[in-house]
Formats: C-alpha cells, sequence, structure tokens
C-alpha cells in the first residue's frame, strides 16, 4: 500500500472535521438571517433606493434623461454593488427579487460577523452559537438606525451599505485574530460596497495590529507582508470603484456654497452633532456605555474587541469635533457620526455574548442576571438600560457552590418567556403593521407609475410632493407615509421628476446638480395649494402633478386624472391640451 493510499482517510476526515463546524455555522446563520428578515420585514421600491434604482434600470441612458442632470450623476454613484447591477433590469426583470435576496445575503454577512466575533469572547459551542444568534437577530438594540447619526443596522430595505456592516464585523474578527491578510481583504470588500465605511474600519484595524505589537504576538514584518499581500488581492476588487471615483468629471469641484450649510440644506444627520436632538445623543452615549461595560466583563479573553471599541468611539469623537475643524466636503462626506453604527454592532455584540455566557446553566447564580438582560434588550426605546445597573451589580455574584433555589430558576425562565412570547411578537407585529404601510405606500406610486407609463409622452415630467413633513405628525397615516417613500416611480415609470429632496444628496458627488436641485426645491416649497402647483408646472412646462388626493379642492377635481387609494395624478392645463 502505498503511502498516498495511507493518508487518503486522514485527509477525508480533516477535511470532515473542518466542514462540519462550517457547515454548522452556515446553518445557525442562515436561520438567524431568516429571523432577522422575518423580524424587520422588507419593503422594495422606498427611501434610498431612488438612487439605486434609476442605475439598475440604466434610465441614465435612455433619451428622455440626457439632459437630466440627478439621473446622469448616477453613472458616478460609487458603490462596487451598483455599479455590478448597472443597467442589468433589462437581463432580468425581476428586481424586487434580486434585491430581497441581495437583502438576505447581505443579513448573512452580519451574522456570520458576529458569529466570528463572537468567537473572541468564548462562543463556540453550537448551544452557545444557537442562543447568541436568536439575541442579535431579534433584539431591538440593532434593529432600524443608529440615534446619532442613522447609519443602518437591520433595516427593512435592501441599500448596498448594510453589506458593510458584515464585512467590518469579519474584519475586525481577521484582525483580532492576526490574520492581517483576511482583515485587508475584508477592508478591500469593504471599499468595493461603500468606500467611506471602509475608511471607518481602517483605524480599527491599525489599533487592534498596534495592540498585538505591544503584547509581542506579531511583528511589524508581518504586519506588513501580510497587509501588503491583502492590498494585492484588493486590488482588482477595489479597482471598480476606484476608476468611477477617478472618472467623475466634477470630482473636487466646489459647491459653490458653504458645505456644511448644504448639509444643513440636505440632510446633516450624518456628519454634523448639532443637528441632532439631545435625546439622539443621550442614546448613542447610553450604548457605548452599555458596550464598554459588556465588553469590560469578559476581561483580557475580550481585549482585542475592546480595542477595536475603543476605536470605534474615538472614531465617533472625531466626527462630534471635525466640523469645528474643517468644512471640508471630503472630510464631511465621510460621514464619521454616521460610524456610530460600528458601536452599535459591537455593543449589541458584547451584550448578546454576555447574556448568552449568563444562560449557560440554569444553576449559575448568574442564569437569573442573563435572564434578566434579556428581558431588558426585548423592551426597547431606551429600557435596555437596566441592563447596565445588572451587569454592575453581577460583578459581586459569586458562582454557587451550592443549588441555586428553584424560584431563581423559575423567575429566570419566567422572563425568558416574557421576552421571547410577549416582547417579541408584540415587536415583530410593530414592525409588521409598519412594513405593510411602507408597502402600501410603494404600491400606490408603482400604480401612478405604470398609468404614466402606459398614458404620458415619453418626455413628461411629473411634480411629486419635494419634501413631506411627517415630523410633525406622531402617528403618520398611510397616505402620509405614501407620500414620503417615493422611490419607485421614476423606475416604474420611465418618466421624468422636477426635483424631490432625496435627490439633494447627488450635489455631494456632482456639485454643479446643486444649483439646480436648490432652485427647484426653493420653488416649490413656496407653492401652497394644488392651484398654485398647476400654476407653476404651466410655467415651467411640466405636465403632471402628483399630489395627496385630500390636498385636491373639488374647484381642481377636474384637473385629476388618474387616482389611487391616496393619490392623484393632475394635469398641467398647457399639458392637457396636448393630450
Amino acid at each position: 500500500m502505498t503511502e498516498t493510499s495511507l493518508n487518503m482517510p486522514i485527509d477525508r476526515e480533516g477535511a470532515a472535521s473542518v466542514s462540519a463546524p462550517l457547515i454548522e455555522t452556515l446553518t445557525i446563520a442562515l436561520a438567524g438571517s431568516l429571523l432577522s428578515i422575518l423580524t424587520s420585514g422588507f419593503v422594495f421600491g422606498v427611501d434610498n433606493n431612488i438612487f439605486h434604482l434609476p442605475i439598475v434600470a440604466g434610465l441614465f441612458n435612455e433619451p428622455q434623461y440626457q439632459d437630466d442632470a440627478f439621473i446622469q450623476s448616477m453613472r458616478y454613484f460609487a458603490s462596487g454593488v451598483w455599479i455590478v447591477l448597472s443597467d442589468s433590469q433589462k437581463y432580468f426583470d425581476h428586481t424586487e427579487l434580486v434585491f430581497f435576496v441581495l437583502n438576505f445575503l447581505s443579513r448573512l454577512f452580519s451574522v456570520l460577523g458576529f458569529l466570528c466575533c463572537a468567537s473572541l469572547l468564548g462562543i463556540t459551542d453550537r448551544r452557545d452559537r444557537i442562543v447568541f444568534t436568536l439575541l442579535v437577530c431579534s433584539m431591538p438594540l440593532l434593529l432600524g438606525y443608529s440615534p446619532a447619526g442613522t447609519g443602518g443596522l437591520f433595516i427593512n430595505y435592501f441599500t448596498h451599505s448594510e453589506i458593510a456592516n458584515g464585512t467590518i464585523l469579519l474584519g475586525v474578527y481577521f484582525a483580532a485574530r492576526g490574520r492581517f491578510t483576511a482583515a485587508t481583504v475584508a477592508l478591500g470588500v469593504t471599499f468595493f460596497v461603500n468606500a467611506f465605511m471602509a475608511i471607518w474600519l481602517a483605524p480599527l484595524l491599525a489599533f487592534i495590529g498596534i495592540y498585538l505589537l505591544i503584547k509581542k504576538e506579531t511583528t511589524i514584518a508581518a504586519v506588513c507582508s501580510r497587509t501588503a499581500i491583502g492590498l494585492v488581492i484588493s486590488a482588482p476588487i477595489m479597482f471598480p470603484v476606484l476608476h468611477a471615483i477617478l472618472s467623475n468629471p466634477e470630482l473636487g469641484k466646489s459647491l459653490g456654497v458653504d458645505y456644511a450649510a448644504y448639509l444643513r440644506e440636505y440632510f446633516a444627520g450624518h456628519s454634523l452633532i448639532d443637528s441632532i436632538s439631545m435625546s439622539g445623543i443621550l442614546q448613542i452615549a447610553e450604548i457605548a456605555a452599555l458596550g464598554a461595560i459588556a465588553l469590560y466583563w469578559f476581561g483580557p479573553t475580550g481585549r482585542e474587541l475592546q480595542v477595536a471599541y475603543l476605536g470605534a468611539i474615538l472614531l465617533y469623537l472625531l466626527g462630534v469635533v471635525l466640523p469645528s475643524l474643517s468644512t471640508s466636503p471630503f472630510l464631511l462626506n465621510i460621514q464619521l457620526l454616521r460610524s456610530g453604527t460600528i458601536i452599535h454592532l459591537l455593543a449589541g455584540l458584547a451584550i448578546a455574548a454576555l447574556a448568552t455566557c449568563w444562560l449557560r446553566r440554569d444553576s449559575s447564580a448568574l442564569f437569573l442576571p442573563g435572564c434578566a438582560i434579556v428581558l431588558a434588550l426585548y423592551l426597547g426605546d431606551v429600557a435596555f438600560l437596566i441592563a447596565i445597573p445588572i451587569i454592575l451589580a453581577a460583578r459581586h455574584i459569586r458562582e454557587a457552590t451550592e443549588t441555586v433555589p428553584a424560584y431563581r430558576r423559575r423567575v429566570g425562565y419566567a422572563l425568558l418567556a416574557m421576552a421571547g412570547c410577549v416582547l417579541f411578537p408584540l415587536g415583530a407585529w410593530n414592525y409588521f403593521v409598519f412594513d405593510r404601510a411602507y408597502s402600501e405606500g410603494a404600491q400606490e406610486w408603482a400604480d401612478v407609475g405604470n398609468w404614466a407609463r402606459m398614458s404620458t409622452p415619453t418626455s413628461a415630467t411629473f411634480i411629486v410632493p419635494p419634501r413631506p413633513d411627517l415630523d410633525a405628525k406622531p402617528t403618520p397615516s398611510i397616505a402620509d407615509i405614501a407620500l414620503s417613500r417615493q422611490g419607485n416611480f421614476e423606475f416604474v415609470s420611465h418618466r421624468r421628476v422636477w426635483v424631490d429632496y432625496k435627490r439633494g444628496a447627488a450635489a455631494m458627488w456632482t456639485p454643479s446638480y446643486y444649483a439646480v436641485w436648490h432652485q427647484r426645491m426653493t420653488e416649490t416649497a413656496g407653492l401652497g395649494d394644488h392651484a398654485s402647483k398647476l400654476a407653476y408646472a404651466a410655467r415651467e412646462g411640466i405636465g403632471y402633478v402628483v399630489e395627496k388626493c385630500d390636498a385636491v379642492s373639488s374647484q381642481d377635481s377636474s384637473s385629476v386624472l388618474f387616482r389611487t387609494a391616496h393619490l392623484c395624478v393632475s394635469a398641467a392645463k398647457r399639458q392637457a391640451a396636448g393630450l
């Protein structure tokens, strides 16, 4: 028998021993991702999809858009995700399915990143990983948006940025393991997805590297050589995004106004701390404190994650003071306040891992505090802060040498039942109700878009509600939601939109668009009733006005050509004669 044949069974056994944990991890991550999607829901064609869908449809190639500054600016929307998907609808006309699959994969990346980082905190056996995954995929702390920076966590629709949440976690994990080639590749993939999120990740990896050097667990030569290899591997991944950025003819051009003033006019929440409410600032501070206390519990075991967490907090604090030091568009566009998502991710990781450790044995003195933490996490709002005194108090609890009284176990299980059987379903139901309103709004806009595509000239232009004001309404109606989520009309209709608030973002990568957007937003903001909007449309040669139906008076109802449950499309007189 040859040496090769003798080695074959050993190789197969080794392969099986490697593949079994991998399959188990993927199975847990897939199940967790499904739970996460079921919790947050999924909606197509809303919010920032207003930027993504024109790229997928290739609207910038259509003749009616050749002089549309906003649509043409989408050629320079520098994310590799949309570069790959550019004009893809003509090859696969099921964009909603594509977005759902991508949203699921995005969630899968995040869950895998959480599981990898959790292993640094001792979450390694099957039961622990299942409990941990259940927590991170369903607790309110990781749903929605960061309160002071508005970075996306587990949100209810697909955007590219949330993919980078997973690659950031994986980058931190690889660096903590000293695998700087893999960490650099994770950085390159993050750059491909969202360039400024890669800028957030880079100092975290550097902090971890410096810590490992101080501990003498690696050498400068090893870090540099492995990073260099990672950069070589990452170069082709990063190239499409670098090419899109450098080929932009307006790269480096001035906006013509103070950049901070533009951000206040458009959306300052990603960059300017004084635009954020005090309650939002307090929330991010409380979350940062919770994460720090939870990570501190792990002591030396979690040192690499503690270093990364410190880097994330320092990065955020730099974002707080940066506007006072510079109003450079390049620096403010890095959106350092939005990096608060990393604080959220690492805080959620730490508190879920801590709760998981305490729930390992119901005979442990820490079982009841662990159950109380889980309950606190599902209470939502700021009630999760109850976890802080629980953790601090638990520092004084010693493992019981005798059996823990049965009543403590019963109380603990009652708390878990309250969290899992009452609070979690209630929270999921609230998300379902809100998502249904989102979906109904998106469907109404799709109905308007289908009508416009079938019934209006290709060159037609529409006025849509430019800036819905939902902040003044504590409980927006479905009609309010419908008006505020115009993310798919242009994608469905292939008809031009005059202006809306969201389009102001295009000034970040094509500064010349700012003057157009600012003028049109100023003009439309001054329009009062429906009649004044029709008159404005007629003056500007705009054919149609889409308005909330209850804002259309009986005198103007004769101009209505099409209506849904809440939206009415009216023809400006100038256009009506040509129909």
